[in-house]
């Protein structure tokens, strides 16, 4: 990656694009970590949270039999649990309801960046003093010019992913809990980040209400699986080179 990172740089540099413009590479960057931002309002009064019981459901009860759906309310049981939560498949045993969904948006921006042409290094005279045939020169060379000759739009895509969360109180249905997770990336898969949305809302609940926090998970972290065939795929990689 850095080797094609380099070979980018030089490749816009030969286009015209000044050094000083070269953020254009963040572009092509893969997501080796993950930033979000967890917002919270909550009425959760409690101060002892063992044995309390929560019944989780998707926010459209039709989507409860879905694949995808069970396999994100596993990493919500496995977050509770880690808190002394009781989760429990029968909504009449339970003492909060947990409501979920998720989704994903692409978002399209188009940037403009300068295109520079550059100009030779000339030589400047600053110091210069004829006698006879004597001639006397201190020369000093110039910096490298650039003279600006348009702009090239570059079209960047990203994906903004969500999750939404509601706790209700079992006894009068009412809200008592509002959160939301929010984050922006190169990765176009929900379910490659959703590890890592859903631990960010427990790093710290139910947290003070009224919050917004940004979080920032190394890929080790959100997704350990997809880490580690990378570093085995960078292993067997030097490993060939080196045979």
């Amino acid at each position: 990656m850095k080797s094609y990172t380099k070979f980018l740089f030089v490749l816009l540099i030969f286009l015209g694009i000044s050094p000083q413009d070269a953020s254009t590479i963040t572009l092509y960057n893969n997501e080796y970590k993950l930033e979000m931002v967890v917002e919270v309002f909550h009425d959760l009064e409690f101060k002892k949270i063992d044995n309390i019981k929560l019944f989780i459901s998707h926010k459209q009860r039709s989507m409860n039999n879905d694949l995808e759906y069970r396999t994100y309310k596993k990493l919500f049981k496995n977050e509770l649990e880690k808190l002394n939560y009781v989760i429990v498949d029968d909504q009449d045993e339970a003492d909060f309801f947990l409501e979920f969904e998720y989704g994903m948006n692409e978002r399209i921006k188009f940037i403009n960046y300068p295109i520079y042409k550059y100009t030779r290094k000339g030589d400047n005279v600053i110091y210069e003093k004829k006698r006879d045939n004597f001639e006397f020169r201190i020369k000093t060379k110039s910096p490298r010019n650039r003279i600006l000759i348009g702009y090239k739009t570059l079209r960047d895509v990203s994906y903004h992913r969500y999750l939404n969360v509601d706790i209700f109180s079992s006894d009068n249905q009412l809200k008592v809990y509002q959160g939301k997770v929010e984050s922006e990336g190169k990765i176009n898969s929900l379910p490659y980040v959703m590890n890592g949305l859903v631990h960010g809302l427990f790093i710290d609940f139910p947290g003070n209400s009224s919050s917004i926090n940004v979080y920032e998970l190394s890929e080790d972290i959100y997704n350990p699986n997809a880490y580690q065939k990378r570093q085995n795929s960078n292993m067997e990689r030097l490993i060939r080179r080196r045979n």
